[in-house]
């Protein structure tokens, strides 16, 4: 079994995944879910009030299990196991590490990126968040999203419920390849700021994606359509997130 399909085999066990590319330090989508779906400002007046335990944590059909985050970079912070320190992490509820544990190293997953000695390092922890008696799991990958994307989730038929994105600015990528792939994730939600919503005024070409990634950048056959009875779930630098669903064009 090589390493990449023992992670794939990993995030198999969950029933409900939400995958943050280019996540960064950021932990704001384990925030919005485990406080029961508060929005942003509430989560804040939650926390400055001390009420940050969840009483009635949401526990529907929908509820995140697994949260898969990947980024090329921030190996410090997330190799820290129970010193991780979620206030710097934008995490307002009660966090508790429950455990710890590192998954088999990937070996030089970036093809756009440069590789670095900690490149491919997965790392898992079990939380408890808000105070919720249900345990979640974060994955931290340490590689590019487009590696995860295509070496992890599509070939091994890894199903991923929602997708969290925000501040994806680029850099050499940008997020609205993303909607090429989403029939083949079976995404339902897109939690997103503009930069991942394609469609829009400058849209990026994305040619080093196009270049080594080829597989996703096909031609999108679902559409993002925002859903306006839900607002205020977080604020980014590219303005807030919003939700978005899935649909066939």
């Amino acid at each position: 079994m090589t390493d990449e399909e023992y992670l794939a085999n990993e995030l198999k066990k969950y029933r409900n995944i939400c995958f943050y590319p280019s996540s960064g330090n950021d932990l704001s989508s384990l925030n919005y879910f485990a406080s029961g779906r508060k929005p942003r400002e509430e989560r804040i007046i939650c926390a400055e009030s001390g009420s940050t335990r969840n009483p009635d944590p949401v526990c529907d059909s929908e509820d995140i299990d697994l949260f898969l985050h990947a980024d090329v970079n921030f190996y410090q912070e997330f190799a820290a196991g129970k010193d991780l320190e979620p206030e710097d992490c934008g995490m307002y509820g009660s966090f508790e590490v429950l455990s710890f544990r590192e998954l088999p190293k990937i070996s030089s997953p970036n093809q756009i990126y440069d590789n670095y000695e900690f490149s491919g390092q997965v790392f898992e922890y079990k939380l408890r968040l808000w105070g919720s008696e249900k345990i979640r799991t974060l994955i931290y990958c340490l590689c590019e999203n487009e590696f995860m994307v295509a070496r992890i989730l599509l070939p091994n038929d890894v199903k991923v419920s929602a997708i969290w994105s925000k501040n994806w600015a680029g850099g050499y990528t940008h997020g609205t390849w993303l909607a090429n792939i989403l029939d083949r994730l079976q995404t339902k939600k897109v939690f997103t700021d503009w930069l991942c919503v394609p469609g829009q005024r400058g849209e990026p070409r994305n040619l080093k994606v196009a270049d080594k990634y080829p597989e996703l950048m096909v031609p999108a056959k679902v559409g993002l359509v925002r859903n306006n009875d839900n607002h205020w779930i977080d604020e980014g630098a590219n303005g807030w997130v919003e939700e978005f669903t899935v649909q066939k064009l």
